[in-house]
């Protein structure tokens, strides 16, 4: 059986990345990379679009915190939330050995693949189900690279700045 590992990230949606990280740097997390305009290819419920988010990373622990903001209105894991105005808690990241077997498994818990992203040379996929969304991921050792340099940034945070710029 594919060992689903840790949580490797909690994803929040937001409709205002500025506002949004000001509670959590209050609350000791930060300080917060940005990336805008994220342009991501992906296949959404059986149909080919392009995904455009602005997105913030920050770490608590080994935990990564993710803050989206969608800026588009393509078919997406976020356009239904972004329509009703519902922000917050979206999804839960776990990184598996093996993404095939983990898609099999969540399937047979009866959740269905609605959405797979393939952006920075890796493989998202978004499983729909009771349990809500869950993001599937296999290690990326490109991505890791970055998500490295952003999360020694958190340890060595100062408490005070909201935004962080990688050297």
């Amino acid at each position: 059986m594919t060992d689903f590992g840790p949580i490797t990230q909690l994803g929040y949606l937001t409709d205002d990345l500025d506002e949004s990280v000001k509670p959590w740097v209050t609350a000791g997390i930060g300080p917060w990379t940005r990336m805008s305009g994220v342009t991501m290819a992906a296949t959404m419920d059986g149909q080919a679009v392009d995904i455009k988010i602005d997105l913030a990373l920050s770490y608590q622990g080994d935990i990564q915190m993710e803050l989206i903001q969608p800026i588009c209105d393509s078919p997406s894991p976020y356009l239904a939330n972004k329509k009703a105005g519902i922000w917050g808690a979206h999804h839960t990241q776990f990184t598996v050995d093996n993404l095939d077997e983990a898609i099999s498994i969540c399937e047979s818990a009866r959740m269905e693949m609605a959405c797979e992203i393939t952006s920075g040379g890796g493989r998202y996929i978004y499983m729909r189900g009771a349990a809500g969304w869950v993001e599937l991921v296999e290690p990326n050792p490109g991505l890791q690279i970055m998500f490295d340099m952003i999360k020694k940034s958190c340890e060595d945070w100062d408490g005070k700045a909201l935004w962080n710029t990688l050297d």
